[in-house]
């Protein structure tokens, strides 16, 4: 197979695994943008404020480093799992998730409800893998001196992804339930 010559910063670095998340951002609903886009960002805005108000950034910095490392690998865990079901399954019920078509398009295409779960549930294991870096970028930087502006934004992201992964896959699963109850 021939390779097209990359251009630009793809022919330095490798860039393509953006597409999935442009992607996934492309084939967002209104609805479902605010519920897991919006949502979890006034939710860490929040969060991130009052712990800087009342000076306990780093307690919770520090309790969500203990914390997050764990339960991300068990979420990367299950969100691996989910694709590899997805994608490995065969049968009735994944020919209904293949022939159900959604109302969103990428690409100038209809897309399928397999492939908005599989576009859904990619961008989650990315969601898991970067908040697993930030939460390591913590641990790294703690040891150094972290400024606060700079630990509010590392709580800010770390609550907005985690609570938007969380999101992320109660509507994937809440997608795949209604999909088998869904009339023809």
């Amino acid at each position: 197979m021939k390779m097209k010559k990359s251009k630009g910063l793809g022919s330095l670095i490798y860039s393509e695994w953006i597409i999935p998340v442009i992607d996934y951002h492309t084939v967002l609903k209104k609805n479902e943008r605010i519920f897991e886009i919006i949502v979890p960002i006034l939710t860490a805005l929040v969060c991130s404020l009052s712990y800087f108000y009342v000076e306990k950034i780093f307690v919770a910095l520090n309790g969500l480093a203990d914390l997050l490392p764990t339960a991300i690998s068990v979420l990367i865990g299950f969100t691996v799992m989910l694709i590899t079901l997805l994608l490995t399954s065969n049968g009735k019920s994944v020919e209904l998730l293949k022939e159900t078509m959604i109302e969103t398009e990428l690409h100038g295409r209809k897309i399928s409800l397999f492939q908005g779960l599989h576009i859904q549930f990619t961008h989650s294991l990315f969601s898991e893998v970067i908040l697993l870096i930030v939460v390591f970028v913590y641990l790294f930087w703690k040891g150094l001196g972290i400024p606060n502006i700079v630990a509010i934004i590392l709580l800010t992201v770390e609550i907005y992804l985690t609570i938007n992964i969380l999101l992320s896959i109660l509507r994937g699963i809440t997608n795949l339930y209604f999909s088998f109850y869904k009339g023809k």
